[in-house]
């Protein structure tokens, strides 16, 4: 038992430090605006950045390790390409007013001990941001549980088409919202002769029930907002040949009823 308890506090202390590491290179990364200028202008002659290829490092590396971060924190919640464009640039701007901020707050007069400074707060403030990033996919301000994503299947009450009112059963949730989502309605009833709904198995979220299910489709998905959710976690994926086609006919995204 000793032995075990050893080996996993190692490979904890292994794990930390290759993490660490990871986001000092981040960091080191994001601040080469600040500190690479600066250590040029300490040259003796001072040097200025120049031409195309030192742009091109000092600037557009910065912004490619902007996406890594956002892309990193995003992986596994399937997000709209400008959600991804946008989380970039909010590390981007936010690595470089950090890395100014410890410019001025640590003033020392080796460029080295001023650069680990710059890298340590633009590193510090990337892994900040993947922890927001990573809070709002789960859930955010929703208390309970975290925040139903894309091709994800809920159990919550979802509210009727004609009709007041709004009965607990499965859906597919097609967008998140800032308060609500937006779903397609799951019924074990046989709607094979209806052209507005599809067979769906249950592979990967339905194991124990046996039944058949139907979910709507090329309908205008119905706003349920995240308190009518009735769980904290999903039940499993819609299978992918079935997302697919919800996809392809899904209509304009606004929705029939609050």
């Amino acid at each position: 038992m000793a032995r075990r308890t050893n080996t996993s506090c190692l490979g904890m202390a292994v794990k930390g430090y290759l993490l660490l590491n990871l986001w000092v290179a981040v960091g080191y990364t994001l601040a080469l605006p600040v500190t690479l200028p600066d250590l040029m202008a300490s040259q003796d002659p001072p040097l200025h950045v120049q031409g195309p290829v030192q742009y091109a490092v000092v600037y557009g590396v910065p912004v490619a390790a902007a996406v890594g971060v956002a892309l990193f924190a995003s992986r596994r919640r399937p997000v709209a390409r400008w959600v991804v464009g946008a989380r970039a640039a909010g590390v981007l701007v936010l690595g470089q007013i950090a890395a100014h901020w410890a410019a001025a707050r640590f003033d020392a007069p080796e460029w080295s001990a001023r650069a680990m400074a710059q890298c340590g707060a633009a590193g510090l403030t990337a892994y900040l941001c993947r922890v927001a990033m990573r809070w709002w996919d789960n859930g955010g301000l929703i208390s309970g549980g975290r925040r139903p994503g894309p091709g994800e299947i809920w159990h919550a009450a979802v509210p009727f088409r004609d009709t007041e009112g709004s009965k607990e059963r499965y859906c597919v949730v097609m967008r998140s919202r800032p308060h609500y989502a937006e779903v397609l309605k799951i019924t074990s009833q046989n709607k094979d002769h209806r052209h507005d709904h599809i067979r769906m198995p249950g592979d990967g979220w339905d194991l124990t029930s046996g039944k058949d299910h139907w979910v709507e489709i090329g309908l205008q998905p119905l706003r349920v907002p995240y308190q009518d959710f009735t769980d904290g976690r999903p039940k499993g994926r819609c299978p992918r040949p079935v997302w697919r086609r919800l996809q392809a006919r899904h209509p304009a995204p606004t929705a029939s009823r609050a």
